[in-house]
């Protein structure tokens, strides 16, 4: 969204929605971002019966008419399942009424961005039920500045533990730690005991604030900050994939098989028309042709049903390798084409003698950092502002056969339900 797009659209009053938890907000904005009505309620496992009275309430003493609201906006979780959708579908309902846009963003996001941290991993938490937490990670800069630094997790103590001292090896030699938000609540005491200090001062311990999601949604950072694309669809963020669905699309898709084999230059033109359609920042067709005759390449295209899905692009040495490029078409995302894909270039890298494997992936492509992580890469590195169309951050990743044995490992709360969305690329290589 561009500044002026977003002054436009922010100078008209606003509604936002937070029933993340038990304890729901509305709040009515006035066009500089002043609260010009709050309502507050424990609605315990009321949201459905009370959401919509708390913003009729809300609109009345704001003295706001539902029409003249110029945005709406709805925490996207994590969070209560219930909570969540019925907050995001009232939003919509408004937005629809209203002839307006529906914005949102996510309770991490939010509690990150609002916690007033510097040079610290920063990790807000939410419970995900009697054991497990719903964990973000951010880094803080010295001037406050937060940004993404990976996907979202869900674990309980003992696992999150190992997430957050793999994120903090990414950061600078001493910066700190912080916990945030009600999971931070919840576990205070386990967590000074891993890491003394990283719950103080303590910032919204009782649950996200109306107000700070406003703060999130008027900022227009985008992706580099875990905050939606502007005009992205207002989705909930589901960090685990609900185990039915998988069961019924995996079932589904049984007995469709995926053929992988040699990527060769017949393949170019679909190939780059793919990378066009899927990529904001896409490798033209003259590099892939170039890259099809390096000794090292390892090109490979998958096709479903008679056609090509998806593609992999990697260079594989005797020792070592890295993932260029991995792509799926959106209609065969889901149906296991990019682990297909992997698979595949994982039995090559083991014949070929490489021990190791490094990729680069986006901050905010959760689903094929999830999809990695289940394969055995992890966390290696950050590379700052590495994409240029959004300023976001890229991270390596890293596979190591003695490690991971080639297999998928568990993804250690992770979601891998998009498994079939692109890697990240070398920039230097790239120049679309």
């Amino acid at each position: 969204m561009s500044a002026d797009a977003a002054g436009h659209l922010f100078a008209t009053p606003g509604l936002v929605i937070e029933s993340a938890t038990a304890h729901v907000e509305v709040l009515v904005c006035a066009p500089d971002g002043a609260a010009l009505a709050l309502e507050a309620e424990d609605v315990g496992h009321g949201h459905t019966r009370r959401l919509t009275p708390l913003v009729r309430q809300a609109l009345a003493r704001a003295h706001v008419e539902p029409r003249a609201l110029g945005w709406i906006a709805a925490d996207l979780g994590p969070g209560s399942f219930t909570g969540v959708r019925v907050g995001l579908a009232t939003a919509e309902a408004l937005a629809l009424a209203a002839d307006a846009p529906l914005l949102g963003a996510s309770a991490l996001a939010a509690l990150a961005l609002s916690s007033g941290a510097c040079r610290a991993l920063l990790v807000p938490l939410v419970p995900g039920g009697r054991h497990d937490l719903y964990a973000g990670f951010f880094r803080a800069d010295l001037r406050g500045c937060v940004t993404l630094l990976a996907a979202p997790r869900v674990a309980a103590l003992p696992a999150l533990f190992e997430a957050v001292a793999e994120a903090r090896a990414l950061l600078p030699r001493g910066s700190g730690l912080r916990f945030v938000g009600p999971g931070a609540a919840r576990e205070r005491e386990a967590l000074e005991r891993f890491a003394p200090g990283s719950t103080e001062p303590a910032w919204r311990f009782a649950g996200l604030s109306a107000a700070d999601l406003a703060v999130a949604v008027r900022s227009g950072l985008g992706p580099a900050a875990g905050l939606p694309a502007p005009g992205e669809e207002a989705r909930p963020l589901y960090v685990r994939s609900a185990q039915a669905e998988e069961r019924v699309r995996r079932a589904a898709f049984a007995g469709r098989p995926i053929r992988i084999r040699d990527f060769a230059e017949p393949d170019l033109p679909a190939v780059a028309a793919i990378e066009r359609r899927i990529f904001s920042d896409a490798w033209p067709e003259s590099y892939f042709r170039e890259e099809l005759s390096q000794a090292m390449a390892w090109a490979r295209v998958a096709e479903a049903d008679g056609a090509l899905a998806g593609y992999l692009l990697a260079w594989v040495g005797a020792g070592a390798g890295h993932v260029g490029n991995l792509g799926v078409i959106p209609e065969a995302r889901r149906r296991g084409v990019a682990r297909a894909l992997l698979e595949d270039l994982l039995e090559h890298a083991g014949a070929a003698g490489a021990a190791n494997l490094t990729l680069e992936v986006r901050v905010s492509n959760f689903a094929a950092q999830a999809l990695y992580r289940a394969y055995g890469f992890r966390l290696a590195g950050l590379r700052r502002g590495y994409y240029r169309d959004t300023g976001e951050d890229a991270l390596t990743m890293a596979w190591t056969a003695a490690d991971a044995g080639g297999a998928p490992a568990a993804s250690g709360g992770g979601s891998a339900q998009d498994a079939g969305m692109p890697a990240g690329r070398p920039i230097s290589s790239n120049p679309g």
